[in-house]
């Protein structure tokens, strides 16, 4: 007789099994009690002290009050001691086909004595320790499929043949399409680390001889501006790949998300200063007024990567019967925590690309860069206004007050010698030290008026406003404008 053994199972016991275990994950084992045997297909993964209510129900009804005479019992295989009841059926090695005897405690199978010496022989050198397994066959293949890959990423710089970015950016096609097919395919996380990895470092010696073969005999600034927005390709390619196999890890996926956030800002901003010629100045304006305008984003950005889709609002009177059904708890939960941390990742990796343009753009003395810092520090400070997440609001604010630092401190090195007065910098300070005690004070125990909060939208507005055409002055569009009208 075959049974499935979570059809033994019942209630909530049942439930959890099968949350844990699919059915792909489930071995037959044929189970021999005192009077009876059947064969029951387990889950591979659920410790043997959870099954083990189950195994004597198959057996029969009244084993497991039976086992109360006898301190319970034990599954053991033939010959072998009791299987620890802790760990999980893939983890005593039980396949298909094995066979299970359940024993009472007092009584179990003694060891078996061996009328062959060869036979003893043969079962005490498999017993032994560093015998080789199929977990072994795979750690080796692997090791060699990494050793390759990098015998393949360092010989290709040594050889002195002038088609080699060529043959990197064939090498990045063939490992992108392995990569995608072990990931998706056949869901084989090593090899798609591996060869995913490798990808990465030949995108990177494709771009470097491209930059080198073009750059040859040209600016040495240029050819490195060239090459850092090549390192920053390769490191797009690297956060992307971790984004794709991180997609069966929630716990993972914020810090993939973050990656890519800050990969693709500093390429864009690579970019701007290989392709488009801007100085770090511009650049760094640039990066501010994108991160303010993408930071909306983040909150879908972060459901969609969860995997919640919000319903629209509705618009007509019968829309208010759509989408009513009710959602599994749990699931929505985990859903909702996995994307409260995305937006997490997201908004810090924000912080970090908003941080250095701001101080960067702070380091320039001239006045239109202190302006957009001072401009897009508000804008952040005030855009945090109704999150409810520390972490949310450090990584809008933090960075704004990095950048007002960075402005404050050389006015007051340079005080005194005829380009600052002397009390400005300490005024500054104060200024935003009393601010924060007022913030201090009045904050915790007081609930603003609604008169506050749109005073609060308006400052916000003029600051993104007033910020747009400074950044098209710091660009020079203003002066090509009005060449161009006349």
């Amino acid at each position: 007789m075959r049974v499935t053994l979570v059809n033994l199972m019942g209630g909530g016991h049942r439930a959890e099994v099968m949350g844990q275990s699919s059915v792909a994950e489930v071995c037959r084992l044929l189970v021999v009690g005192p009077t009876s045997q059947v064969e029951l297909s387990v889950p591979c993964h659920v410790p043997l002290a959870d099954l083990m209510p189950a195994l004597l129900r198959g057996l029969g009804p009244d084993l497991a009050d039976r086992g109360l005479e006898h301190s319970g019992w034990v599954a053991q295989r033939l010959g072998e001691p009791p299987l620890d009841e802790d760990d999980s059926v893939a983890d005593h090695g039980l396949l298909d086909g094995d066979t299970v005897h359940l024993r009472p405690r007092s009584d179990q199978i003694p060891p078996l004595d061996f009328d062959d010496l060869i036979d003893g022989v043969s079962t005490g050198i498999k017993g032994r320790s560093g015998l080789w397994r199929p977990r072994t066959t795979r750690l080796a293949s692997l090791l060699a499929l990494a050793g390759w890959l990098l015998v393949a990423l360092a010989t290709l710089p040594a050889s002195k043949y002038h088609y080699r970015a060529l043959i990197a950016a064939e090498a990045v096609v063939l490992l992108g399409a392995v990569t995608v097919a072990t990931s998706r395919l056949v869901v084989d996380r090593a090899v798609a680390a591996l060869t995913g990895a490798a990808m990465v470092g030949f995108v990177t010696e494709a771009a470097a001889f491209g930059v080198a073969d073009a750059g040859a005999g040209g600016d040495p600034a240029s050819t490195a501006r060239l090459m850092l927005m090549a390192g920053s390709v390769a490191a797009v390619v690297g956060a992307g790949l971790l984004l794709l196999l991180t997609a069966g890890h929630p716990s993972a996926r914020p810090l993939a998300l973050a990656g890519t956030a800050v990969a693709c800002g500093g390429l864009i901003g690579c970019g701007l200063g290989a392709l488009a010629g801007l100085d770090r100045t511009q650049t760094a304006a640039v990066i501010a007024l994108l991160c303010v305008g993408a930071r909306p984003l983040a909150p879908v950005a972060a459901f969609t990567c969860a995997g919640l889709a919000l319903p629209p609002l509705p618009v007509e009177p019968g829309e208010l019967q759509d989408d009513i059904d009710p959602e599994p708890s749990a699931e929505v939960l985990a859903r909702a925590a996995a994307a409260d941390l995305n937006m997490t990742a997201l908004h810090a990796a924000g912080g970090v690309l908003s941080a250095a343009a701001l101080v960067t753009m702070a380091l320039d003395h001239h006045w239109i860069p202190t302006a957009l810092v001072v401009l897009v520090g508000l804008a952040q400070s005030l855009a945090s206004r109704p999150m409810t997440s520390t972490w949310h609001r450090a990584a809008l604010v933090l960075p704004a007050v990095a950048g007002l630092v960075v402005i404050v401190l050389p006015i007051g090195a340079h005080a005194g010698d005829g380009a600052e007065p002397g009390w400005l910098a300490p005024a500054v300070s104060l200024a935003f030290a009393l601010a924060a005690a007022g913030c201090a004070r009045v904050l915790p125990h007081r609930r603003m008026t609604p008169m506050w909060g749109r005073a609060g939208d308006f400052a916000h507005i003029t600051a993104l406003v007033l910020a747009v055409p400074l950044v098209a002055w710091l660009l020079g569009l203003i002066g090509l404008i009005r060449s161009v009208v006349g």
